[in-house]
Parts: structure tokens; C-alpha cells; sequence
């Protein structure tokens, strides 16, 4: 029997919730894919018709809080930030949107984002890792670069932005500050090496 599509998305969105709460509860590597179809009030099979793997699942969650966190820069972005600012509030955003998957989001990225070569690519990941590089040369480009960072200097900003989930992900100062630091100073080296100057002037702030 066919379901409506609000049926699809209403099983989508428990899913997610159910994962979420049984990957905290469990631990990622812990919880199966039984266990959340069984915890989301469907057959363990059905699963597979909305996410294909559990590291696509999981993965789904992390691309939904980067969307959400682009969408919470572009409203908090005032015009007159300097490109450390911009970068440095595109990244918080990005941050405060994935705090509720920090439980779990260690072996999420691990798999998903790694660097290293991979016998298998989860598409989400990779599509997540796209669209987040496509808005970082699109607040470049916005800050008067007419070229878009080559290839070693994307690369570049791509493990430096790895460095610091991967930091984030583990960091118990308080309010995360460690990582602020972080962040900024990962951003100034950024900033300095594709504009080819010996510093960068100007504050960023989180808040």
C-alpha cells in the first residue's frame, strides 16, 4: 500500500529523532539500524527506504545543521563584517547548530569527512563537504576576491576546518572558548595566506 508523502516525511523526521536520541543514549557505534526503526515504530527493512546506511543517517543529521547554520549566518550577517568576521560567524553558526549531535559526532565525521582515502564515500558527506566549500568561496568572492581559492588553498581551509570539529568535538573549556581561539587563529592564517599578506587587522567575535 502506498503512503502519502506527508506519511514519508513524518517517518523521516522520526527517524532522525529516534537516531539522534539512540545514538546519544547507545553511542554511535553501539546503536544499529534495528534498534532506531524498532525505537521509530517501523520494520527494520522500511529503514533502508529512507536512509540506505547508518552512517548515511547520521550524516543527514550532521548536513541538515550545517543548512540550518548557513541559514542562521545569513540572517545574523550585517554587511559589515571583514572577511576573518565573516568567516569566523559562518563557522560559529555551523557550530552552535551541531552542538546537540556532539555527543555522537566524533565517528559521524570520521567516516563521512575523513581525508584519507575510504573504500567506500557516503554521498551526504561528500555533498555536505561541497556545499559547505561553495559558501566559503561565496563569502570570499563577496569580500572582493576575484578568483576562487586554487585547489591548495581550498584544501588548506578544508583541513583546517576538519582540525577544528575534530578539536570542538572534545573541547570541555567553558562555553567551548578553546575552540573560539581556535577558530580565530585558523581563520587569520587562512585569510593571510590567500591574500598574500604578512597579517590580518580587525576582531571576530562569536556572539
Amino acid at each position: 500500500m502506498r503512503i502519502s508523502e506527508q506519511a514519508k516525511q513524518e517517518n523521516r523526521a522520526r527517524i532522525l529523532e529516534k537516531g539522534a536520541e539512540l545514538f546519544i543514549a547507545k553511542g554511535y557505534e553501539e546503536c544499529t539500524t534495528r534498534d532506531i526503526a524498532t525505537a521509530a515504530g517501523l520494520a527494520a527493512g522500511t529503514l533502508f527506504n529512507y536512509f540506505p546506511s547508518k552512517e548515511t543517517l547520521a550524516m543527514t543529521m550532521v548536513s541538515e545543521a550545517f543548512k540550518m547554520g548557513r541559514e542562521d549566518f545569513m540572517r545574523r550577517r550585517t554587511g559589515e563584517e571583514d572577511l576573518p568576521e565573516d568567516l569566523f560567524l559562518f563557522i560559529a553558526s555551523g557550530l552552535r547548530r551541531l552542538r546537540p549531535l556532539r555527543p555522537f559526532i566524533g565517528p559521524v565525521l570520521e567516516r563521512s569527512l575523513s581525508p584519507f582515502p575510504r573504500k567506500t564515500v557516503c554521498p551526504e558527506g561528500e555533498a555536505a563537504r561541497q556545499e559547505h566549500l561553495d559558501a566559503v568561496q561565496e563569502i570570499i568572492a563577496s569580500h572582493g576576491f576575484t578568483q576562487a581559492p586554487d585547489y591548495v588553498a581550498v584544501t588548506m581551509y578544508w583541513s583546517l576546518y576538519l582540525g577544528i570539529l575534530a578539536f570542538w568535538a572534545n573541547d570541555d573549556s567553558p562555553n567551548q572558548e578553546a575552540t573560539q581561539a581556535l577558530v580565530d587563529y585558523s581563520i587569520r592564517m587562512f585569510v593571510q595566506v590567500i591574500s598574500g599578506t604578512g597579517g590580518v587587522t580587525g576582531e571576530a567575535n562569536a556572539d
